[in-house]
């Protein structure tokens, strides 16, 4: 009866603190993929702009931290506080390790590249719009504040010391190095397909605008000088994005 109890004295706090291990890993999987997941919407926002934290904060809290069984919503409407459905965020004692409070979208950023090269271009003018975005280097950060340790009352399980007041802090950053220069609808936006390119087409910006009218308007002494009316025709530092087939517009079941 000795040996039991000085072995479950031992044991029962390990025992306890296994499953708390398996839990702080957990969230920080979860912490992991919000991070990944905000990183990834400052690639895609409009107009290169990173989203506000809070909206980014909402979407690791409707997301990452929801419900396996949740519906993901285009516009998370998630609450900041109260508790996380997941079970695994529980406590031996049935107190919260972590709740909606807890998360924190730490650090948002999109600087330019710190590749060499890239600081080397710093070096010369830019040209007008080209190119059309100097950033495109992602960084976001993700924060958990863990709740200590505490017995079904509320009060300290000093049996555990001094595991039970830890005041741990998990950060998980995911950095993205992203294609600046996509583009997202072809004419209207500055992420449109032609303000996209037009810094690459010499044309649309060394040559003067008013040439295409000048050719325009000899158009009608092509019968007599044919070249003049090719000249007509020619429309300087002109983009035409793709013409998507009339067969991939249609609208498709939207399936539950």
């Amino acid at each position: 009866m000795t040996e039991l109890a000085v072995c479950a004295a031992v044991l029962t706090p390990l025992f306890l603190l296994i499953a708390i291990v398996a839990k702080f890993g957990h969230a920080n999987q979860m912490a992991q993929q919000a991070a990944r997941n905000a990183a990834w919407s400052a690639t895609v926002s409009d107009g290169y702009d990173v989203p506000a934290r809070a909206r980014l904060q909402r979407e690791a809290l409707d997301r990452s931290f929801a419900a396996a069984d949740a519906p993901i919503r285009s516009n998370p409407a998630g609450d900041a506080q109260g508790e996380f459905d997941d079970q695994m965020l529980n406590t031996f004692s049935g107190k919260k390790l972590l709740e909606r409070d807890n998360l924190r979208v730490a650090d948002m950023r999109n600087a330019s590249s710190p590749g060499y090269m890239d600081e080397a271009l710093k070096l010369l003018p830019r040209l007008g719009r080209f190119p059309p975005n100097p950033n495109g280097y992602v960084t976001a950060e993700v924060r958990l504040d863990y709740r200590n340790l505490q017995n079904r009352d509320g009060s300290r399980p000093a049996y555990l010391a001094p595991f039970d007041q830890l005041d741990v802090v998990q950060t998980r950053r995911q950095s993205l190095l992203a294609d600046a220069w996509n583009a997202s609808g072809p004419r209207s936006g500055r992420r449109s397909v032609v303000n996209t390119v037009e810094p690459l087409v010499p044309a649309a910006t060394l040559l003067p605008s008013g040439l295409t009218d000048i050719f325009s308007a000899l158009k009608p002494i092509a019968p007599l000088l044919p070249m003049v009316g090719s000249l007509g025709d020619l429309k300087i530092g002109t983009i035409e994005p793709d013409v998507v087939p009339s067969d991939k517009l249609r609208d498709y079941p939207v399936h539950q």
